[in-house]
């Protein structure tokens, strides 16, 4: 008689992401010169988002969205007060501050 077996609770071999492959959960992105975000994967899995040395004028939206954000940095941009303005509207951000004349951004959910 042949033996069969069920496999139908078993995961597959070939998981998208397996325990070995966490998502990111830092992006560091300093020194690319960017001039926005637009070509950048921004995961809901970031704890971190370091943006220093770019040339960004504004904050994408996008960074608001991000649930599990704690830290942003966004020293040496070209971003103007005016451009951090829409940080007040972020419901996850709790605290803005002015360090060495650069925006340091720190988010706690």
């Amino acid at each position: 008689m042949e033996n069969q077996t069920d496999n139908s609770d078993q995961k597959p071999t070939t998981d998208p992401m397996s325990e070995d492959e966490a998502p990111p959960t830092v992006l560091d992105l300093t020194s690319y010169q960017l001039h926005d975000l637009d070509s950048v994967e921004l995961p809901p899995s970031l704890t971190e988002l370091d943006l220093t040395t770019n040339r960004l004028s504004a904050l994408d939206p996008r960074i608001g969205q991000l649930p599990n954000l704690k830290k942003l940095s966004l020293r040496q941009n070209l971003i103007t007060d005016a451009s951090v303005e829409p940080l007040a509207s972020w419901h996850l951000i709790s605290d803005l501050e002015l360090l060495k004349k650069s925006w340091i951004v720190a988010v706690i959910s």
